[in-house]
């Protein structure tokens, strides 16, 4: 049985502006104009296909980002992706919320993205991904087992040629290193031909427009499934990783036609179906092993010996470091990716939501890749606003705490001891107090003294006072007998009669 599981990236930076006070870092104009050029075309394409073949399956990498902004501009969007997750044809796949590179600089912030992520489509989509990927399809073995212990159980990975060698990518591979995390190599070869607009699936197409008569080169799907069948030979699962932008950047050569075509005829072919990235990683037992030491991504598997960046903080796993692409370790890259994860902790120190949002924004990895030594000016300008900002929290911190405190100072509160349990013996008494005070402290006064929440172990006899009652009872009835005494005895009237009769 053939099968190709076909995975498209939906992600959206915030555009950087030029730093101003008081204006923020980011402009929402490139949304807006990729809403209409590409996500409108490429949601009717989704729809359409849907409706069309209930065997059609597909992943989508939907970052945090992007959710953020079609919530805040087009929320018709995020209504239209929960209807398509709704038919369970649609598979979410994880990465960091905001598509960051932190996995090259802080574990922690890596371990925090993921949950972010997991929160906000549980929240969106009632959906729980079990796949991950990182921006460029990043991948290596010490990234498989951080993605394994953070509970996934495959990731996407680039699969250029040079790193696995005489290795189909059209297999799926148990990670080195790891008990169960299986790996899905992008077919580097298929995805070049389209996203390169290869002669070798183009043909001439002829166009009317009125009287004019106008011929265009555009992709064959039938050329592309020619090329696949071969391919197949090597393996029966391709995995094609497509940008949605695509929709936008090839639709002069018939982008939109050719995927239309290319489900429908894939499809019409008995044994042949479409697939999610949870159902590829089963569609076969791995094939093997796959040892990948060195960075691989989309943008290539070479890696600079000596470029190190030790990762800061807590790992999932014990990993000392990971080693920064070359492509990636250009001078402004590697400064600015520096103090941005350097102050860190003073940004999530701040308890300012605000202020952590747009740290985080920032830590987009297109801004990373994308740097040029022009740039770092605005850059710098940022990193100083950011620190303001942080240090503005802390002042206003600091202040909350000592009003705090001081409202606390003036108001009398009265300490009061837990109720002492009694035991009575006799007319001694054992009581347990419940705590203690502290050394050299007498009781609660205006002068501070307090008493230590602490249970005391011993229990002190105490003998019992008289009741007030009893002491009223008994002093009353003395003072009757007292006054009974005092007065002057007299002589009964009856014994007195009695003794005049006798005598």
């Amino acid at each position: 049985m053939r099968t190709i599981h076909l995975g498209f990236q939906l992600h959206e930076p915030y555009q950087l502006k030029e730093f101003s006070d008081e204006e923020g870092y980011f402009l929402a104009e490139s949304f807006k104009k990729a809403n209409e050029d590409v996500y409108q075309p490429f949601f009717a394409f989704l729809e359409r296909t849907t409706q069309r073949y209930k065997q059609f399956h597909f992943s989508l990498a939907v970052s945090g980002i992007w959710l953020e902004l079609a919530e805040r501009y087009d929320p018709e969007l995020v209504r239209r992706l929960k209807k398509l997750v709704g038919l369970k044809q649609v598979e979410l796949v994880v990465s960091p919320y905001y598509h960051s590179l932190a996995v090259f600089y802080s574990g922690e912030e890596l371990a925090e993205q993921v949950r972010l992520y997991r929160e906000k489509i549980e929240q969106l989509f009632g959906v729980n991904g079990r796949i991950f990927y990182l921006p460029e399809l990043i991948y290596n073995d010490q990234i498989a087992k951080i993605a394994e212990d953070l509970g996934f159980a495959g990731m996407l990975a680039a699969g250029p040629q040079k790193v696995l060698g005489w290795h189909s990518p059209n297999h799926v591979y148990e990670a080195h290193g790891c008990e169960y995390l299986r790996v899905l190599f992008e077919n580097e070869h298929l995805t070049k031909l389209v996203t390169t607009k290869s002669p070798e699936i183009l043909v001439e197409k002829k166009f009317e427009e009125g009287d004019k008569v106008e011929m265009h080169e555009v992709l064959s799907a039938k050329r592309f499934q020619k090329v696949l069948d071969l391919d197949c030979l090597r393996g029966n699962l391709v995995n094609l990783y497509f940008d949605a932008r695509v929709f936008c950047d090839l639709r002069k050569v018939g982008v939109i036609g050719f995927f239309d075509e290319l489900v429908r005829d894939w499809l019409e072919v008995s044994g042949n179906r479409f697939v999610g990235a949870a159902e590829a990683c089963t569609v076969e037992t791995p094939m093997a092993e796959m040892v990948v030491e060195g960075i691989v991504s989309t943008r290539g598997g070479n890696m600079k010996e000596e470029s190190a960046e030790k990762t800061e903080g807590y790992l999932p796993v014990a990993v000392k470091e990971i080693k920064v692409p070359s492509w990636l370790d250009e001078k402004p890259q590697r400064e600015i990716a520096k103090a941005l994860y350097d102050i860190r902790r003073e940004i999530l120190a701040s308890e300012d939501e605000r202020l952590i949002a747009d740290f985080r924004r920032l830590l987009t990895a297109d801004y990373q890749i994308e740097m040029k030594e022009k740039d770092l000016g605005n850059w710098q300008k940022i990193l100083a606003d950011l620190k303001r900002r942080a240090n503005e929290a802390k002042k206003s911190q600091a202040v909350e705490i000592s009003r705090a405190w001081t409202k606390k100072r003036d108001r009398v509160e009265i300490v009061r001891p837990a109720k002492a349990s009694t035991q009575e013996v006799g007319n001694v008494v054992k009581v347990n107090f419940g705590m203690k005070r502290d050394a050299g402290v007498a009781g609660p006064s205006v002068h501070g003294g307090k008493m230590a929440a602490e249970e005391v172990d011993d229990v002190v006899p105490v003998r019992r006072l008289p009741r007030l009652e009893a002491v009223e009872e008994e002093t009353a009835e003395k003072s009757v007998e007292e006054e009974l005494e005092k007065k002057p005895k007299r002589r009964g009237v009856r014994r007195i009669v009695k003794r005049i009769v006798l005598e």
